[in-house]
């Protein structure tokens, strides 16, 4: 990874395939808070990459997953789908790989900058390829999991989190 440099739209790829080899776990399960402006909410989120299945509730009763390639997301009917998609940022924080802030083709995002942040973490910031607009991202670097995202006036934090090794 290359630390404390403006890095380059082409540096995007090898960067996001650094991240996605510090996963080790096969299952995570978290505890988190995300904020909107003036709202909030609460919500626990569970991610099987390997089954590539994904379960949220929230403090509101609100329930989405993705089950046997079947995307559940209330007040909508099921409707089939190719794991990853479909899922709310909240739950792409688990599987950085499925974040649309990678500077690959269409997404609006690309890496601009990453920092060590103490032992264990990794702080990403991330610019919009046509506005001024930047967004930050806290990546665990033993698990690979963004436990804080900051984008557009929205804020999502993982307060707790449960691992299965692979």
């Amino acid at each position: 990874m290359k630390f404390n440099t403006v890095l380059g739209r082409s540096d995007s790829s090898s960067l996001l395939s650094e991240i996605v080899a510090l996963r080790t776990q096969a299952t995570v399960r978290t505890k988190s808070v995300s904020q909107s402006g003036a709202s909030h909410f609460q919500f626990v989120a569970e991610l099987d990459a390997e089954a590539e299945e994904w379960h949220m509730i929230t403090d509101q009763g609100l329930r989405w997953s993705a089950v046997d390639g079947m995307l559940s997301l209330e007040p909508d009917p099921p409707h089939a789908v190719a794991f990853p998609r479909g899922m709310p940022t909240e739950v792409q924080m688990l599987h950085p790989e499925a974040l649309l802030m990678w500077g690959r083709r269409g997404e609006s995002f690309y890496p601009m900058l990453i920092q060590e942040i103490g032992r264990r973490s990794l702080l990403i910031t991330f610019e919009h390829v046509e506005d001024p607009f930047r967004a930050t991202a806290v990546i665990n670097r033993t698990t690979g999991i963004i436990e804080k995202m900051a984008a557009l006036g929205d804020l999502t934090i993982l307060t707790e989190v449960e691992l299965s090794a692979a």
